[in-house]
């Protein structure tokens, strides 16, 4: 089921509030959930992206806001979660296996859990 709901990602370029990481999460997690947690959260510029993060003090505060739900030790599979990177810092991406999907300026990228920060317990039993 993660993997299908993964796989339905339509690809496209990547443009800030079509195809981000956001956007790429919400889509992910309506996919296996049904909701909608991208909503009320507008925005079609790198800037409007930056303003959303500074009012929520960053990706743990957007997410925590966005799920209403804190951040779990018990995530899994279809969870969202982030990463840290070196040089590159900081990425939301969806938990899958050993590893973790997000999508970046270059397109899909998969990352070792290795690197994973906090995770939002949301989809897997």
């Amino acid at each position: 089921m993660v993997r299908q709901a993964l796989n339905s990602w339509k690809r496209r370029q990547f443009k800030y509030g079509d195809a981000d990481c956001c956007q790429f999460i919400a889509h992910v997690l309506f996919e296996l959930t049904g909701k909608d947690y991208a909503k009320g959260f507008g925005y079609d510029s790198e800037q409007g992206a930056e303003e959303i993060l500074a009012k929520h003090g960053g990706l743990e505060g957007l997410l925590s806001f966005a799920l209403n739900t804190l951040p779990s030790e018990d995530y899994g599979d279809g969870d969202p979660v982030i990463v840290k990177l070196p040089i590159v810092g900081e990425a939301m991406g969806i938990k899958f296996g050993a590893e973790v999907v997000c999508l970046t300026e270059k397109g899909m990228a998969r990352i070792s859990d290795r690197y994973i920060t906090k995770g939002w317990k949301l989809c897997h039993q």
